[in-house]
């Protein structure tokens, strides 16, 4: 181990006197002291926790102490070997975690057994039960017309939220301001293929943050639901989704260049909430029907990459616009446009096995446009 020579003590500078030359010891130790703890402290705690069966704590001392000297064999047979116990802990906590319906909680803790004990084949097994959803799109809307329909506010967020397949819960994806893209995940736990259709648009609105400073610190957030369907209700679902399969992976964007969608006339509509509809299914199509013939909370396309377990659930392009006189906001969704999310997101490395699919998408159809 190399020894960083300290700065010249005042004796090296010709001053006189024995405590100059403990000065120089005392220097020379401190110097040195840092680096011969280093070595090993991580390690030796480590080593406690283990003996008191910390088993978490302990496996990050010991990573600590590898990645400080990875070709320290008692490190590497240290990491290993905790890191096989808390995999198995991980897993006793996802099942925990799966039984309370906890999905996200459950799939964390899951992933970090993968992670820890890539042999553990329970964990294996349960990785394939498991499909990760990206749900995506795009919102067209006049950001100074919402600003001066607002009150002031800290900061504003403008959301689009879903309603999922998972009874009961929602998940929230932020609106880009600048280009109306907005994107989140979700994870689906052995789901049936007709569950798979069941995402629906619950509202598009925004959240408005306030932070108060008077002496204390606290955040409150308004949400102000611009368009809001709540949770339509599917009230029948007839006909057998099939989803086929094929060895070979298809590219979304191929599939998207080939559809024909004509320009329509830009409809708006204020939609009720919690509207009933019913679903008939023909093979891949999916044509939807309600009391007023509109079906904009429901997705346009979807793709499924059984392989890399992963689902693709395409919203479409909306605008939603202020009437003038009502003041209440309409929504209306807009054909296919060649410049949309799909050309920004497929551009994103991290969303790349999103962007594929075997057999063939799932596009969901108004009854007039059959």
């Amino acid at each position: 181990m190399g020894i960083r020579r300290p700065k010249a003590c005042p004796a090296e500078r010709g001053a006189p006197g024995r405590q100059f030359a403990a000065a120089c010891a005392l220097a020379l130790i401190l110097a040195v002291l840092p680096g011969l703890i280093g070595c090993s402290y991580y390690y030796s705690r480590g080593q406690a926790l283990e003996a008191e069966e910390r088993w978490e704590e302990a496996y990050i001392a010991y990573r600590l102490a590898y990645v400080d000297d990875p070709k320290d064999p008692d490190y590497k047979a240290a990491v290993e070997r905790t890191s096989k116990v808390v995999a198995r802990e991980n897993f006793e906590r996802y099942q925990t975690y799966l039984a309370a319906k906890e999905f996200r909680k459950a799939y964390a803790r899951l992933a970090d057994a993968a992670r820890q004990d890539p042999e553990l084949q329970p964990v294996r097994a349960e990785e394939g039960k498991w499909i990760r959803v990206l749900i995506a799109g795009q919102v067209k809307l006049s950001f100074d017309t919402l600003r001066s329909n607002l009150t002031l506010a800290d900061e504003i967020k403008l959301v689009a939220r879903f309603n999922t397949p998972n009874p009961g819960q929602t998940t929230e994806a932020e609106i880009d301001i600048d280009t109306g893209i907005f994107f989140v995940e979700d994870l689906l736990f052995e789901p049936p293929d007709q569950l798979l259709t069941y995402y629906t648009l619950n509202s598009i609105g925004v959240n408005l943050i306030q932070t108060a400073t008077q002496g204390r610190q606290f955040s409150s957030t308004e949400a102000v639901r611009l368009i809001n369907f709540r949770t339509p209700v599917l009230e029948r679902f007839d006909g057998a989704l099939i989803l086929e399969q094929g060895e070979t992976l298809n590219r979304i964007q191929d599939h998207r260049a080939a559809i024909s969608d004509p320009e329509r006339k830009k409809d708006y509509w204020f939609p009720p909430v919690n509207m009933r509809y019913t679903m008939s299914v023909d093979g891949t199509r999916i044509v939807a029907t309600n009391e007023v013939a509109r079906t904009d909370f429901l997705p346009r396309f979807l793709y499924v990459n059984r392989p890399a377990r992963r689902m693709f659930v395409g919203f479409g392009y909306y605008e939603i616009l202020q009437d003038p006189i009502s003041r209440k906001w309409g929504i209306t969704r807009l054909p296919l446009q060649s410049q949309d999310y799909f050309d920004v997101l497929s551009r994103n490395v991290a969303l790349q096995p999103y962007f594929f699919y075997h057999g063939r998408a799932v596009e969901f159809l108004e009854r007039d446009r059959e």
